[in-house]
């Protein structure tokens, strides 16, 4: 194994901000030491790193001490802004790097600009720099903000030098800093727990003395108060938090209880019960127990309607909140009818507030209009989804406002990206990205911070989907840095699904890109994780990703030769989507079709039964991409070219990218032997497309 005199070298352009931020992330690696579960596996400190402190002259080569330094490093840290391109010593030293064989330990640190604009020339050559570009910028180039990015960023650079897994280092990096945090939190939950055991004792002695034990349930109440709100709010992104926050809040419910059997203020105690139960429903819900889950909301239901029939004030308002978080736990188990039933119910009683929050109206309506996207009435979800826009437009222009506005637009964008309109979901979906990234700028707490990330991967796939690879790629490469970095906390299913999606969809850009080896390896990364998911929850729309991701890998294999991988791919994917679609809806129920109808084609070489699932996925989904394109396959095969050329004019109006997906579906076919004396036709065809708007610039849903 080569011995290295530097552990990293930093390369850097010499201007103010350049210069900066290289001596603080200088500093931040040097200084920098392995968890303690990661130096017990005998891992290796990191020791030393190289920047050079003086300007090159444009009259000189490298410096034999430069030349030297480079030839002694393991890895090379390439500082980039838009200067960095005009320096040809930086490019010099990426040079170096790469004749050395050392490419695959380069590492862009992304502090303006962005690639295209800020990598020198030779670093865009490098394979795979995008998967290790470590991306620090802020609005307004703040260095403080910045450097607290490249604390975390850099931590790929410490995993080559250590030779550990970046993921085991992110986790335990992670837990490492929260471990305070974690400790003072159980701490102040046992103080907590501990004081209302105290409080309870003294107000059963000294019962007969009204005031003073008014003034201690009063007391216990804060304490409770404490309990339900603050403390979940603090470890809500902690890792392995969850575990101990549901342990927590149903120690709490017991201490509720007492209080209960024991308030003169009867009411504000019921409140508190309910709004734990809440709590804890939504914990649970994290932690993938659905039925524990919905047990507990039930109870809390069945408290806010008790508080409703004697007409406590709030008490109309928290019951209809109680049906939508409901609603949210029954669509996440894949339970979209009795969802719809709690959303319609929660809006229901909403109306009939005295005074109702316009956000929380909103905030129902459009967790309703996905529930019907996920069914598949996206007619019906969009509507609904104007219906929240206008709702948040009347509310004024809160933080809260706002950040419901990104909700509605990013799951507005889903469904019109589901129907091919490209260019309005792109619209959508940037608007969502824009206003996130507004909040947070701000210095405002998202609801969810995976919020943003979701909303990015979707942009991404539009663009995937459009044909514009390389910004796609970019917005991949941003997600799945933020996902990772929240997928630390495995405990959380919404996070792991987070990172499963991205990891899927730059697969299906690599695939797009006739990258097939890598692309699976990401579709294969994307499958693990869901069929963790899947195992853990038990709920049929994860089932179905799962499926999905399996049919991925399927359809990419089959491209890459690989046939027996693509069957055996194919049959696990589409025996685990046959046993949950028809639960979940025509969407599912109409995608599994378009799947079966692809493998009924390319490997059971069956033209007849593709055509009938794709048919059958058409009657179901008329404007779902996916049954198209599979349903225009069978009726190629079958010698019915005028219906294929009329699905496949459709699906080429849609964009590039999808023309350049057929056309590979094509070669692949072409290559495994499969053929038709109307592709060449085709092919012609899709050369000539010309991609007008559809008449009055939207795609009818």
């Amino acid at each position: 194994m080569q011995e290295f005199t530097y552990d990293a070298f930093f390369s850097y352009r010499h201007r103010p901000l350049d210069s900066e931020l290289t001596q603080k992330a200088f500093n931040l690696l040097e200084s920098y030491r392995l968890p303690k579960a990661i130096r017990e596996q005998g891992y290796p400190e990191i020791r030393r790193a190289f920047r050079d402190t003086e300007e090159l002259p444009v009259s000189r080569i490298l410096t034999e001490s430069i030349d030297n330094a480079l030839r002694s490093t393991n890895c090379l840290v390439v500082v980039c802004s838009e200067d960095t391109p005009e320096s040809r010593w930086i490019d010099r030293e990426v040079g170096v790097f790469i004749e050395l064989g050392r490419a695959d330990h380069i590492y862009p640190l992304l502090i303006s600009g962005d690639p295209e604009r800020s990598f020198p020339p030779t670093l865009k050559l490098v394979p795979d720099v995008m998967d290790r570009i470590m991306d620090v910028r802020t609005e307004g180039n703040s260095v403080k903000k910045m450097t607290t990015k490249a604390e975390n960023a850099l931590l790929k650079v410490v995993a080559d030098i250590a030779g550990c897994d970046p993921e085991e280092l992110q986790r335990e990096h992670l837990l490492r800093r929260n471990r305070r945090l974690i400790i003072w939190a159980a701490g102040t939950a046992a103080v907590f727990l501990f004081i209302a055991g105290v409080s309870l004792g003294l107000m059963h002695q000294a019962q007969n003395f009204r005031d003073t034990a008014a003034r201690r349930e009063q007391a216990s109440l804060s304490i409770l108060d404490e309990l339900t709100y603050t403390l979940p709010s603090r470890l809500v992104n902690v890792p392995g938090a969850y575990s101990h926050l549901s342990g927590i809040l149903h120690e709490n419910t017991e201490e509720i209880n007492a209080i209960l059997r024991l308030s003169g203020n009867r009411e504000a105690a019921e409140f508190e019960a309910a709004a734990n139960y809440e709590k804890l429903a939504t914990a649970q819900g994290v932690l993938g127990s659905y039925d524990e889950a919905l047990s507990t909301e039930e109870t809390a239901i069945g408290i806010y309607r008790t508080l409703t029939d004697v007409g406590a004030d709030g008490g109309l308002e928290a019951l209809a909140s109680s049906y939508n978080n409901r609603g949210r736990l029954l669509n996440s188990a894949g339970r979209f009818p009795e969802a719809a039933e709690a959303f319609d119910e929660a809006i229901s009683l909403y109306a009939d507030a005295k005074n109702p929050n316009l956000v929380d109206l909103a905030t129902f309506t459009f967790n309703a209009g996905s529930n019907r996207a996920d069914i598949g009435d996206l007619e019906g979800a969009a509507t609904l989804y104007e219906k929240s826009l206008k709702l948040l437009e009347s509310a004024g222009d809160t933080w809260a406002s706002v950040n419901s506005t990104a909700k509605v637009n990013y799951n507005y964008g889903l469904i019109l990206h589901r129907v091919g309109a490209y260019s309005d979901a792109e619209v959508y979906l940037e608007r969502a990205c824009d206003l996130y990234s507004e909040i947070m700028e701000n210095a405002q707490s998202l609801t969810d911070p995976r919020d943003y990330v979701q909303a990015v991967s979707a942009l991404a796939l539009c663009l995937t989907d459009e044909g514009r690879f390389q910004e796609a790629d970019s917005l991949y490469a941003r997600g799945i840095a933020t996902a990772m970095h929240q997928a630390q906390d495995t405990e959380n299913t919404d996070s792991l699904r987070n990172l499963a999606y991205l990891y899927n969809n730059r697969g299906l850009l690599l695939n797009m890109q006739e990258d097939y080896k890598t692309a699976d390896i990401y579709y294969t990364r994307a499958a693990e994780l869901y069929r963790t998911i899947s195992g853990r929850t038990g709920s049929p729309s994860d089932t179905a990703v799962y499926a999905n991701a399996m049919l991925n890998i399927g359809e990419n294999a089959f491209k890459a030769g690989d046939y027996s991988h693509s069957r055996e791919a194919f049959e696990e994917g589409l025996q685990a989507y046959g046993g949950v679609c028809r639960v979940l809806g025509s969407m599912d129920t109409a995608q599994y079709y378009a799947w079966l109808s692809y493998y009924e084609l390319v490997h059971n070489r069956d033209p007849q039964a593709a055509l009938k699932a794709g048919l059958s996925g058409y009657e179901l989904q008329p404007n779902h991409v996916l049954v198209n394109i599979n349903l225009a396959y069978a009726c190629l095969y079958s010698g019915l070219y005028d219906n294929c050329d009329a699905l496949l004019s459709w699906v080429a109006s849609l964009g590039e990218g999808q023309i350049q997906n057929v056309l590979l579906d094509l070669d692949a076919q072409e290559r495994a032997g499969m053929e038709s004396e109307h592709i060449a036709a085709i092919r012609r065809f899709l050369a000539e497309a010309s991609l007008p708007p559809a008449e009055d610039g939207k795609q009818t849903l």
